[in-house]
This record gives C-alpha cells, sequence and structure tokens, in this order.
C-alpha cells in the first residue's frame, strides 16, 4: 500500500482532536487504551508520513548513464600518466620559489 499526503494529514487531525480535545475519556474506554498517548502515536504516525513523501519524492540529482561514461573520450586520457605504456614527456612548471623567482 502507498501512504499519501491526505493520510498523514488525516493521522495528524485525528490524532489531534484524540489528544487535545477529548477532555475525559470513557472508563470503560480508558481501562484499555490510552487516549492520549493513543493520539500522541496518530500524530507522530502522521509527520513520519509526510516526511517520508517529502523525502521519496524529492527530485533526485542527474547523473549520466554508465553506458555514457564507459563510451566517453575524456580530454584527460591522452595524458592519463597512469596508463599502461604512457612514456610521454613532463613538463616543468614556473613556480616563484628558488632560482625561477623574478628579482
Amino acid at each position: 500500500m502507498r501512504a499519501s499526503i491526505g493520510t498523514g494529514v488525516v493521522l495528524l487531525a485525528v490524532g489531534g482532536v484524540l489528544s487535545f480535545a477529548v477532555p475525559n475519556p470513557p472508563d470503560q474506554v480508558e481501562q484499555y487504551v490510552d487516549v492520549f498517548d493513543l493520539g500522541l502515536i496518530l500524530i507522530w504516525a502522521g509527520v513520519l508520513t509526510l516526511v517520508m513523501q517529502v523525502v521519496m519524492h524529492a527530485p533526485g540529482r542527474a547523473r549520466p548513464s554508465r553506458r555514457t561514461r564507459r563510451n566517453a573520450q575524456w580530454p584527460t586520457e591522452e595524458h592519463d600518466v597512469h596508463r599502461a605504456g604512457y612514456a610521454g614527456q613532463t613538463q616543468r612548471l614556473p613556480t616563484v620559489r628558488g632560482r625561477d623567482r623574478p628579482r
């Protein structure tokens, strides 16, 4: 079964009525069920239902499919120094320390 936002709102409303609008429930009912606690349980069930709906229906992030990633040619692949058979030359980059410092 699937719970909806309406179910969460109904649980909140019924729990609120049971907890706060019924001041003195009959003793025959209180013998078996604590009405105030039942109302609080229904309120928390409604809150949990609403939170679950928000989390489960939140838009997901876009990810490329595995096929696209596997077949894609990344611009760094030709300069990948970790691939087998790489024999390229590395370049020395200018630094601001040591001999290369301008005076």
